[in-house]
């Protein structure tokens, strides 16, 4: 093969794997858990929870909300890219990664539905 069809080849598969990324990352979502089946396994995956809003805090860098279900409760924790309104009772639902935060589960929240 020429230097230049390596070239042409190699540039079309690359833009053909780009465009598989992309199309993977908006089509695949994050698997919806109840609170109370979050265990020491899923530290580290990102999850979907669904909850309403029991009480919260703010710190000058975060927002540690207490969300509950109908199984459970568990910290969320939202560092401050912008401000939210958060209302004690209001549902929310949560994407984020599971970690362990002193021997319990917590979210870290990557993104929040009101």
């Amino acid at each position: 093969m020429k230097e230049s069809q390596l070239l042409k080849v190699s540039l079309i598969f690359s833009l053909i794997g780009i465009l598989i990324l992309f199309y993977l990352t908006y089509t695949l979502e994050a698997k919806r858990y109840d609170i109370n089946s979050l265990t020491k396994d899923n530290i580290d995956d990102i999850v979907k929870v669904k909850g309403i809003i029991e009480s919260y805090g703010e710190t000058p860098g975060l927002y540690l909300i207490d969300l509950k279900d109908d199984t459970g409760r568990i910290t969320v924790v939202v560092f401050k890219d912008e401000e939210i309104e958060l209302i004690e009772g209001l549902e929310i639902e949560i994407i984020g990664q599971v970690t362990e935060y002193q021997n319990k589960l917590e979210i870290i929240a990557k993104e929040i539905v009101i």
